[in-house]
């Protein structure tokens, strides 16, 4: 006979029933007769699927508070840091921490850059204008091809239908 002992002592569960834990067991006998109630009392009223819709919120957070453990967190704790993370927490205020001679070097310097590229800009179209260019001349190529190839198709439609 073998007996199993986990090498983790901390997250030791203790099976009651059908492997099931006390609290795993406690809700899902709770979910059920929630959704069970829920279901068998609004059935003859509004029937079945739109019954089961309505006990899907209430039979699913019951069922989580039994099963689910995040970070060693249950449902309504991850829940509660979801809600304040998201709607309470404060903001992160950003304090610059260079300096402002620093900060005039490095505008100065792209002053410089930019002064350059004007420069060359007046000798010339820049690289990446002839690039845009290049693409431009290419896309009215294609347009024209794809046009004159819709119009020999119609005329050949039309010229097909007409000798039939």
């Amino acid at each position: 006979m073998d007996i199993e002992i986990s090498r983790d002592l901390q997250h030791y569960k203790e099976s009651f029933l059908m492997g099931l834990t006390v609290k795993q067991f406690t809700f899902s006998v709770l979910s059920l007769g929630a959704g069970a109630g829920i279901v068998l009392g609004l059935y003859d009223k509004i029937g079945m699927t739109l019954a089961c819709y309505l006990a899907t919120p209430v039979v699913v957070p019951i069922a989580l508070t039994g099963f689910y453990n995040h970070n060693g967190l249950s449902f309504w704790q991850t829940v509660g840091r979801m809600v304040q993370m998201s709607f309470f927490n404060k903001p992160c205020l950003y304090q610059s921490t260079e300096n402002v001679d620093w900060i005039k070097d490095a505008y100065g310097e792209e002053q410089k850059i930019a002064t350059q590229q004007q420069k060359k800009e007046k000798k010339g179209l820049s690289d990446g204008q002839e690039d845009f260019n290049m693409v431009k001349k290419k896309a009215k190529r294609m347009i024209l091809l794809t046009v004159g190839a819709l119009v020999v198709a119609v005329a050949g439609i039309l010229a097909f239908r007409l000798m039939k």
